[in-house]
């Protein structure tokens, strides 16, 4: 046996083995029981394409059914997130003046589609003054307009916040004369030096605790 040439008809086996594959998996899906592909062509060693019974995959044990409805479900944890307060504040209206913060929230709270009013907020907006929390009004705004439109509330409390960096730290004021910055680098979006608090300072540490 030539070695060369036994190498060459193995290849060749191979490519035709191939493209009778490559035939093979073009064809759609389909109910294959019976199905005619034509002369010449036969398939031997296809997966089943079905179609199943429900008895074959115990598909009636079902814990849960949702029921048709032409209105909003409230969706626990999948609703629609109205975010009252978020990394840079309230709403651009509120910002700009054109609306009050009382406004910004109802006019979201009110809205069909919300299922959750979320406060995303830093550190600095729960405590102002050592050994205590004082909220800013977002919160009692929140929690009132939650309560009139029977929506949930989710908050977050930063302790480090890209938005305002370095002028405005989530850190509140009165720790900021205590505890050293770290510039850590710059944002990528510009030149802004990004600073960290050492969060292993005790004072830190004992404001945190």
């Amino acid at each position: 046996m030539d070695r060369r040439n036994f190498i060459k008809a193995g290849a060749a086996l191979s490519i035709l083995n191939g493209l009778r594959d490559a035939r093979a998996q073009d064809i759609p899906p389909h109910n294959w029981n019976g199905y005619d592909f034509g002369p010449g062509f036969k398939i031997t060693d296809r997966l089943n394409q079905g179609p199943f019974g429900i008895e074959q995959d115990e598909g009636w044990y079902t814990v849960l059914v949702t029921s048709p409805s032409d209105k909003p479900v409230k969706n626990y944890g999948l609703g629609l997130v109205g975010y009252t307060w978020e990394e840079g504040g309230p709403s651009l209206a509120v910002r700009q003046g054109a609306e009050t913060l009382e406004q910004h929230v109802e006019r979201l709270a009110s809205l069909p589609f919300v299922d959750v009013l979320y406060i995303r907020c830093d550190w600095r907006d729960v405590q102002s003054k050592p050994g205590r929390l004082d909220l800013t009004p977002v919160w009692r705004l929140t929690f009132d307009a939650a309560k009139r439109h029977n929506l949930r509330v989710g908050f977050r409390v930063q302790m480090s916040n890209t938005e305002g960096q370095p002028q405005r730290l989530a850190l509140p004021d009165f720790l900021q004369a205590k505890v050293p910055l770290v510039k850590i680098g710059k944002l990528k979006r510009g030149d802004v030096e990004f600073v960290e608090p050492r969060y292993d300072h005790p004072a830190f540490q004992s404001a945190f605790r």
